[in-house]
């Protein structure tokens, strides 16, 4: 059985880490600059700030004010820098040590345990299937930090996270990064040239291969993307946790939707208003608007989604990765 876990800044936000865009433009605005298109830029975030609650699909909205390359290059190189620079204060917060490598195996692992029975019955008939199976688990993170490596340490690859049968095993296959790391091929784009408001830009190779997202792991030349492709394609059970389904990350949406047509299922965790257990059905429409939402990214037609939903699993506030963080001693 091959597990496939993509992982958002949901989960350095869990950690308790100041990872958010928002975090992010409190710091960018006090750094100084004496570079006029910086400026400018940093004076439109302060005056449409809820436009950038999504720092990719709104620096692909705000291209529309610029006319050159040059300006493109300065805005561009400048804020990735800075998010570098922040992430990478952020991450050192953090010590291996403090987190419950244990636990965070167990979540990894064993992700049904958190659900609901009938859920939790369905996944586990889904894992029985390849019972007699070593399985391998790999990890593919949308984030620029290194977390997920700390928590593992010098030992990154062919990990034993847990025995599924008195015989099989669970092993972690590879830790991989889909938009690359704050010190190498940092990815900061959109999905394809749609989401370029400025048009000029659309035929400018050096525009396209700086900020949509595959153009620019073209130019890196890090094969990440065909790597992402072969597990998606391979994945018998993917595992989306802390990601917004974001649309800069259409292609890999639109990836997994075929995926479900063949023998492979989907949980999304996701955290959302809580819900008192005595009206239960109001969990099922939040679900429900969920998976319609993931759905709708995809290229799938009506009765391909009619056919592939039951084979995505909503996991709302199931607390998943909760409590991996030791508790300090008084």
């Amino acid at each position: 059985m091959q597990i496939l876990y993509i992982i958002g800044n949901g989960f350095d936000l869990n950690l308790g880490l100041k990872t958010s865009y928002n975090d992010f433009y409190e710091y960018y605005k006090k750094v100084k600059s004496d570079n006029v298109n910086v400026q400018k830029l940093k004076e439109n975030i302060s005056k449409t700030y809820d436009s950038w609650a999504d720092l990719e699909l709104a620096l692909g909205n705000y291209t529309q004010h610029l006319e050159k390359i040059e300006e493109f290059d300065d805005i561009l190189v400048d804020i990735g820098q800075e998010l570098s620079n922040y992430l990478h204060k952020e991450e050192l917060k953090l010590e291996s040590h403090e987190i419950d490598q244990k636990k965070f195996f167990e979540y990894l692992s064993f992700p049904e345990r958190l659900f609901l029975p009938a859920d939790k019955e369905d996944i586990l008939g889904i894992k029985r299937k390849w019972a007699s199976h070593h399985w391998a688990l790999n990890i593919f993170t949308l984030n620029y930090t290194s977390i997920i490596e700390k928590i593992f340490g010098n030992k990154q690859k062919n990990v034993l996270l847990a025995n599924h049968t008195t015989t099989a095993t669970i092993k972690l296959g590879e830790i991989k990064h889909i938009h690359g790391y704050l010190d190498n091929d940092m990815v900061i784009g959109v999905n394809d040239i749609s989401q370029i408001k400025n048009e000029s830009f659309h035929q400018n190779r050096d525009v396209l291969e700086s900020i949509v997202k595959t153009e620019c792991n073209r130019a890196n030349r890090s094969n990440i993307d065909r790597q992402f492709t072969s597990k998606i394609n391979s994945a018998n059970l993917i595992c989306i946790f802390g990601s917004s389904i974001g649309d800069t990350d259409n292609k890999w949406w639109e990836l997994i939707g075929e995926r479900l047509k063949s023998d492979c299922h989907l949980i999304i965790f996701t955290k959302g208003a809580e819900i008192p257990t005595r009206i239960r059905h109001m969990q099922a429409r939040a679900e429900r608007n969920l998976r319609d939402l993931f759905l709708n990214k995809t290229n799938l037609s009506e009765k391909e989604m009619e056919t592939v939903e039951s084979k995505i699993y909503i996991g709302l506030n199931t607390g998943m990765f909760d409590g991996i963080m030791k508790q300090k001693e008084e």
